[in-house]
């Protein structure tokens, strides 16, 4: 496998991968009514666009800038409380996010041909090769783009740090909100092209905002290269204040009404400035194709930065950089938004799922969050239908009630024959459950089977590469049932001793803690700091299988001698509690769990070597 082009690592860890919802997985079954809050969020603006999907039909319905200035958001508690009122001001709608693209990566990797599921695996082994050593954890979506390249498959991925993504929402207020989607500039950039322009095959978008200059290349209709660069428009305005020896303000409002780069106004020095943005431009273009680059055509230019006087003239004459407006000639006019605006429609597009190259970067916990949402929207729109189809139903008995007054005799013959169908069907209803009840104990058996091959071979890889082994494995059931080891060394009678046994062995058996599960055995040979290390990343481990309910150290009061002490260590032997997740299979007095053990710290109390 190899990237298309060099990418700047981002940390993360490599136990902590996820992935997002989109990845090679078409969207479900969707309202024919929805709505999406797109939320475009820069240092100085931020601009907000309400789109609507009405039976297919695209419209923006609302679309607003919030400059922060203007509107005295300088706090982060003004910003959070202004965003909140706004969100709630527009009835609450679910939100798509846009990402800055200097947190997050996106790119073109070519694999040979194999399967989804494999893609997958090497697109995120390669995400973790790439992305280094941290605690964050990684959010990364992938898409499959036709390349037409011999013997190889292309796919078009973007991956950025969880913890980035929870402090932009953070730091806007909207923790509380539902996220339909969260994706970067640059993808929003590019699905608002591709919806607007379908047939321009070439293309390179430029949106050089207030801190930043983010591009996208289009090749034949494919995104295949994105990146920033922190040069936009503020570095435009510091330098022309440090030129001018002027404060920010002052300087901004040079740039915003006068021609700085040509005529007798020109600013000596503001030249090289910007000839400087212009090298950088061309630097990340050349870095993605790795040689000279030479664009067929113009560049399309976004962002408030290009509304400077001179600016796009001085390029074209000057850097050999012919910058166009973003073109709107052959945009719906239902999907036409304000100047400004092409990165919120695009991230409301790619939420609505009208985005030929998507990539989510919905954390799975809101991921999770979204999906709850959506299916209560589902059951309202369900039980919506019903109470209509139970209107109409209502409406046509009323219509036919003289109809059944004269055929009252006629359907109470019909009713007393349902009535005794009823009947039939209620006893072979009985009888199938049953039959059921009396299968319910091989599926019981069945199910105990397979999670018992789950475990033991989670448990032979949670050893490997540790210096560990099991001495016992036993199921809950056959471990309890043997007697607990009895303390003190004074000798007793025989038959005292049967007689404790006994009633010990009752005991256990009226109040029996086994549960359906295992109980696993391990001695490590480590000292107690590496001891306690190596069990907790053995339980943690474990604890993360789907086909366990519960792993905790195993009370010393429930503790059996059943291992031959030559394998034992003493001091570094450890038992483990595994509870099978409980199924429908199982009867319900089997499903009852069992009163929680004392509360303990499990890895703390290690006993000394």
């Amino acid at each position: 496998m190899a990237w298309s082009s060099k990418i700047q690592p981002v940390a993360t860890n490599p136990s902590s991968v996820t992935p997002a919802s989109s990845i090679l997985k078409p969207r479900g079954l969707e309202l024919p009514i929805r709505r999406v809050l797109a939320v475009d969020a820069g240092s100085r603006c931020i601009r907000l666009l309400l789109l609507e999907c009405y039976f297919g039909k695209l419209r923006v319905r609302r679309q607003e800038a919030l400059d922060l200035q203007e509107e005295g958001l300088v706090s982060a508690d003004e910003l959070k409380a202004h965003m909140q009122a706004t969100v709630a001001e527009w009835g609450r709608p679910s939100l798509a996010l846009t990402l800055p693209q200097q947190i997050a990566v996106s790119q073109i990797v070519d694999l040979p041909p194999v399967p989804d599921a494999e893609a997958r695996l090497l697109i995120e082994a390669e995400t973790l090769k790439l992305g280094g050593v941290s605690e964050s954890v990684m959010v990364y979506d992938f898409v499959r783009v036709p390349m037409h390249a011999e013997n190889r498959q292309s796919f078009w991925v973007t991956f950025c740090q969880e913890g980035e993504i929870q402090s932009r929402i953070a730091q806007l207020g909207l923790d509380d909100q539902e996220f339909r989607e969260i994706t970067t500039v640059a993808n929003a950039l590019l699905t608002a092209w591709l919806a607007a322009h379908p047939g321009q095959s070439d293309a390179v978008l430029v949106h050089a905002g207030a801190q930043t200059t983010t591009l996208v290349v289009i090749r034949n209709g494919v995104g295949v290269f994105a990146s920033s660069f922190p040069m936009a428009g503020d570095f435009f305005t510091r330098a022309i204040a440090r030129l001018l020896h002027s404060n920010f303000q002052v300087a901004e409002g040079f740039k915003c009404s006068t021609n700085l780069l040509a005529g007798e106004k020109a600013l000596t020095g503001f030249a090289e400035i910007v000839d400087g943005w212009a090298a950088e431009l061309r630097r990340q273009l050349r870095e993605w194709r790795g040689q000279p680059f030479d664009l067929p055509g113009d560049l399309i230019a976004t962002g408030g930065a290009f509304e400077q006087p001179g600016l796009r003239d001085y390029l074209a004459r000057h850097a050999g950089l012919k910058f166009q407006p973003w073109p709107t000639s052959s945009s719906p006019a239902a999907l036409l938004p304000a100047r400004g605006f092409e990165i919120a429609l695009g991230a409301a597009l790619q939420a609505l799922g009208h985005s030929p190259q998507p990539a989510s970067l919905l954390p799975v916990t809101r991921r999770v969050a979204w999906k709850k949402h959506l299916s209560r929207q589902r059951l309202e729109f369900l039980n919506a239908l019903l109470l209509v189809v139970c209107f109409v139903a209502l409406a046509v008995g009323l219509w036919q009630k003289l109809a059944v007054i004269q055929s009252k005799q006629a359907l109470t013959d019909k009713v007393q024959a349902g009535f005794e169908v009823v009947q039939t069907n209620n006893a072979l209803t009985r009888d199938l459950l049953k039959g059921y009840e009396a299968l319910r104990p091989l599926f019981e058996r069945q199910q105990a089977t397979v999670d018992t091959l789950q475990s033991l071979a989670l448990l032979q890889a949670a050893r490997s590469n540790r210096s560990l082994w099991c001495v016992l494995i036993a199921d809950q059931q056959s471990y309890f049932a043997q007697p607990s080891t009895l303390a003190g060394t004074n000798k007793t009678p025989a038959g005292a001793a049967e007689g404790e046994f006994a009633a010990r062995r009752r005991d256990l058996t009226n109040a029996s803690p086994a549960r359906p599960g295992l109980i696993a055995e391990l001695c490590v040979p480590e000292d107690v700091d590496a001891a306690r290390s190596t069990l907790s990343l053995v339980v943690n481990s474990l604890k993360k299988a789907p086909v366990f309910e519960r792993v905790d150290l195993l009370s010393e009061d429930l503790r059996r001698s059943l291992a031959d002490a030559k394998v034992l260590l003493p001091g570094r032997h450890f038992a483990l509690e595994l509870d099978f997740v409980t199924t429908e299979f199982q009867a319900s007095a089997t499903r009852l769990s069992r009163p929680p053990s004392p509360a303990r710290p499990p890895f703390k109390t290690l006993p000394p070597p």
